[in-house]
């Protein structure tokens, strides 16, 4: 039997399917199974025992590369899986152990070129056991057992809720709502995996832009996608990863988010942009704690203690601020673990997937939605250059209030020309525009971060006569350093302006 792609099976109707996974104690299952929203007990086959064996090589040539490769056992069925990417293909084994060839010659080949000799071996495995129910034309999979891994037993117990993409998440909007689901982004299998010993989930970057011809509306559900998409990849990496990298990349996600929503609200005001965008800034400020102390620590280490190295108190003032740090990352975890979260989250994805700005849009203003994108970009990018042009003049004389303003200006318009960039101007032209606006807002971003950082030396205290003399040093830093350097502003400032808009 050739291997089949299964990444977008096709529900009654044609729908695309999708998956989401949430984490929740036994006592909380059994609560969701006795629920009235599931009318009916498990469906025809519906419990099942699942055996899962996770394969890998001793350095994990394929969790590298971002592939997990899985043997499931159920009764006398048995199918090789592998994941990549987002996409699941299928296979029957013809043994007990992994058989490349049951892909197929392309996916067989691809994968013998990467493992080269490299032996394969069972790195993890799961015993499970999967009740599933109905929920409106979505299944709903309780699983629980056991995690063998590293010589331990870790317990599982998830949700798994599968069903057409249009209406999965008002689906699980009903479960959430009654219920403390928390959104488990990580499948098993990469989770298995990377508890063996595998690599740590990475930090993911803002994705691509626009591309080919799509009208407002398709614009609208791919950029708020996109966000949303970014945030979400980025919380296993939070968790088990780089997390000062991934509270960066969630926060970006939400910043992008936001300026997204404004583009968009000033051509078709919905209240539901202005709600998500509220709900985006909170996200943001939750984080900004952790992320804030993280730069001033990278600033008292390479600024005043290494231009003061025989400074002993600079030891003490370091010890506050990992403590401030630890506070601050505590609490995005704890907002991240926050079953409000998942609902908030949810709530966002059921508006992008049922394109739910559209219900409360007047009536004439429905064909803007139909008009093509590159339009409406073209005129986003030249509204906010023309503004960033009137507020950006003199900048090095601007008061720091004034500066603060143009920053927020210039990401709108940084992220503008991220979104749909491509879709007005050749590539290579966005690119040289992107890098002068990118130069400009680090510019700009250093004189933020020692505005921050002078707020936040004022919290920490002396207790010393060396904390004394080191926190006068810190106070003094930055207290300069927030001032900026006028040559260096109005220099950066010239290349931008003397940069061709693109619009």
């Amino acid at each position: 039997m050739d291997a089949v792609t299964i990444a977008s099976p096709k529900a009654t109707g044609g729908l695309p399917i999708s998956t989401l996974r949430f984490s929740l104690d036994q006592a909380g299952l059994a609560t969701v199974a006795a629920s009235p929203l599931l009318t009916t007990g498990a469906v025809p086959g519906g419990i099942r025992r699942l055996q899962d064996r996770f394969f890998d090589t001793a350095d994990f040539v394929l969790a590298r590369e971002g592939i997990t490769l899985q043997l499931r056992k159920s009764g006398r069925d048995a199918r090789l899986l592998l994941l990549h990417k987002g996409e699941a293909v299928e296979a029957v084994p013809s043994s007990a152990a992994p058989d490349l060839t049951a892909f197929g010659p392309e996916w067989q080949a691809a994968l013998t070129n990467l493992l080269q000799d490299s032996p394969l071996h069972e790195v993890a495995s799961a015993s499970l056991r999967q009740t599933t129910r109905e929920l409106g034309d979505a299944s709903l999979s309780f699983q629980t057992g056991s995690l063998a891994v590293a010589g331990q037993k870790l317990p599982v117990s998830e949700i798994q809720l599968s069903g057409p993409a249009v209406t999965l998440p008002s689906h699980a909007l009903q479960l959430a709502a009654s219920f403390p689901l928390r959104l488990q982004p990580e499948p098993l299998g990469p989770r298995a995996v990377r508890l063996a010993g595998g690599p740590a989930p990475p930090p993911q970057k803002a994705a691509m832009g626009l591309n080919g011809d799509p009208c407002l509306d398709q614009a609208v559900q791919s950029v708020m996608s996109a966000c949303l998409e970014q945030f979400l990849a980025n919380w296993p990496a939070f968790f088990a990863g780089d997390e000062v990298s991934a509270v960066h990349q969630m926060r970006v996600a939400m910043r992008r988010l936001r300026s997204a929503l404004g583009l968009f609200n000033h051509a078709v005001p919905t209240p539901e942009f202005l709600a998500l965008r509220s709900e985006a800034k909170h996200i943001a400020n939750a984080m900004s704690e952790a992320r804030n102390w993280d730069v001033f620590i990278a600033m008292l280490r390479t600024g005043p203690t290494t231009a003061f190295p025989n400074e002993a108190g600079f030891a003490a003032l370091e010890a506050q601020c990992a403590a401030h740090r630890q506070a601050g990352y505590t609490q995005v975890r704890a907002w991240l673990e926050d079953p409000a979260t998942t609902r908030f989250l949810l709530q966002a994805q059921a508006l992008i997937v049922q394109r739910g700005w559209r219900g409360g849009l007047a009536a004439e203003l429905l064909p803007r939605l139909a008009a093509p994108a590159e339009a409406f970009g073209a005129a986003s990018l030249e509204r906010l250059y023309r503004k960033l042009r009137k507020h950006g003049k003199h900048l090095a004389k601007l008061p720091a209030q004034d500066r603060h303003r143009v920053r927020i200006d210039l990401k709108k318009l940084r992220y503008t020309v991220e979104f749909f960039g491509e879709l007005v101007a050749p590539r290579q032209r966005v690119r040289a525009f992107h890098r002068a606006a990118t130069a400009l807002q680090d510019e700009l971003g250093k004189l933020n971060d020692m505005a921050t950082a002078e707020a936040l030396a004022g919290r920490l205290y002396a207790d010393s006569p060396e904390a004394t003399r080191a926190l006068g040093i810190v106070l003094g830093w930055t207290a300069h350093a927030a001032r900026g350097e006028p040559r260096a502003i109005s220099a950066t400032w010239d290349e931008f302006r003397d940069a061709k808009p693109l619009a």
